[in-house]
This record gives structure tokens, C-alpha cells and sequence, in this order.
């Protein structure tokens, strides 16, 4: 019985293992989605820049036609201006002209307006496709070593699975289908030292006779409370 706890604390150990590297590897997609994230934001905002640069652009050709519009207005009052025969005339046509001007110079400092938000804009457009540029790189190096970290983690889980059903051969079938459904339903621990007369599992105080014939080895004794196996403190020492 002896051999068969002692094997039964090595298949512990290579389920922890095995826990343990498909928790990493569960993990690790979780990096590149984080990545292809931020690098996803990051286009939306190159995006937004442009289309924000677009519309900057359609203004500014609004505004310029609006002011040759106006220019023909203007050029339309000064040749009216040569023909006029009258003073009042003359007065309306000139304040026609000027009010024409006096648009023009509103319309261009609203150009210039637009010229500096240009400006600014293909700033933040050069510097979000450097970023891009940037982050990309980093993007396609950092899937490359976590899809490398995951081939090795699925290599070594494959392995230790293979190690797991080797010495479970060594055991009789019902224990360890016993012990599997332990390991199942227990978080991953089927088996629990006895540490000062505490379940290491469940913290559920061991009576002392079951204290004594854990330590002599001859059987199979489970805990009263959560039904792991119980080992000697020196067995789960093994273990680690």
C-alpha cells in the first residue's frame, strides 16, 4: 500500500504541473488580444485622424469658393462702378463691394483656422502611423513568442499527461479512477497531508486514531470531511 500512496502523491505532482501549465497557456492568448487591442485603437485613431483631416480639406474648399464667389461679386461691383451715373448709385455699389471684402476677411481668418488645425492634424497623423509602425512590429514579435511559449507548454502538458497514464498503470484501476474524480472535484488536490492534526485540504481537525493509521501506511484512509486521501506530512514533503 505503501507504493501505491507513493505513487499517488507523484501523479499529484504531475497534475499540479500540468494545472499549472494549462493555466499559463490559457493565459497567453490573453496577451495578444490585449495587443491586437491597443493596435486596433490605434488604427481606429489614425481613422479618425483622416477623416478628420478629410473634412478639414472640404471645409477649406468651401471657403475658397465662397470667396470667389465673392471675388466675382466684387469684380462685377467695380465694373458697375464705371457705368454709374448717379452718387447714390455709386454709394451702394461701394458698400456692396465692402460688404463683400468685409465677408472675405471673415471667411479667410476662418481659412487660416482651418490651415492650423491642418497642421496640427498631420502632426498626429505622422505620429499615430509611426506609432503604428511601431506597435505592429512589436505585435508580430510578441505573437511569435507567446505562439512559441504555447507550443512548449502543449508539449510539456502532452508529456506529463503521458508520464500521468504511465504511473497510473503502476496503481489498480479503481484507485486511480478514484483518485481522478478527487482531482476533478477537489481543486486540483486529491491528496492532503496531515499538518498538527489539520486536513490540509479541507483545515477539518483529524481524530487521532485516524492519525495513526495514516502514519502506519497499510491502507487508503480519506478524510471524514472533504474525502481527499491523507498522507504523512513527509509524503507530501516528496511531493515538493
Amino acid at each position: 500500500m505503501l507504493k501505491n500512496i507513493d505513487i499517488l502523491c507523484q501523479l499529484q505532482v504531475l497534475d499540479k504541473k500540468i494545472r499549472i501549465a494549462e493555466k499559463e497557456k490559457e493565459r497567453l492568448p490573453k496577451e495578444i488580444e490585449e495587443l491586437e487591442e491597443k493596435f486596433n485603437l490605434e488604427q481606429e485613431s489614425e481613422k479618425n485622424i483622416k477623416q478628420r483631416l478629410e473634412q478639414n480639406l472640404q471645409q477649406q474648399k468651401k471657403l475658397e469658393l465662397n470667396i470667389a464667389m465673392n471675388n466675382q461679386e466684387i469684380n462685377k461691383y467695380e465694373n458697375q462702378l464705371l457705368i454709374v451715373k448717379t452718387n447714390k448709385e455709386y454709394k451702394a455699389l461701394n458698400s456692396e463691394i465692402t460688404h463683400q471684402k468685409e465677408k472675405n476677411a471673415e471667411i479667410e481668418d476662418q481659412l487660416i483656422e482651418l490651415l492650423e488645425a491642418e497642421s496640427n492634424l498631420e502632426k498626429e497623423k505622422n505620429d499615430i502611423l509611426e506609432l503604428l509602425t511601431k506597435d505592429n512590429k512589436i505585435l508580430k514579435k510578441e505573437k511569435e513568442k507567446i505562439n512559441i511559449k504555447i507550443e512548449v507548454l502543449t508539449k510539456e502538458i502532452t508529456q506529463k499527461e503521458k508520464g500521468k497514464i504511465e504511473l497510473s498503470k503502476k496503481i489498480p484501476d479503481i484507485l486511480f479512477r478514484r483518485y481522478q474524480r478527487l482531482i476533478e472535484h477537489k481543486d486540483g488536490k486529491a491528496i492532503a497531508s496531515i499538518d498538527n492534526g489539520i486536513c490540509s485540504g479541507c483545515h477539518f481537525r483529524v481524530r487521532p486514531q485516524i492519525i495513526v493509521e495514516v502514519a502506519k501506511s497499510d491502507s487508503i484512509i480519506t478524510c471524514e470531511n472533504c474525502s481527499r486521501i491523507l498522507v504523512s506530512p513527509k509524503k507530501t514533503a516528496k511531493e515538493n
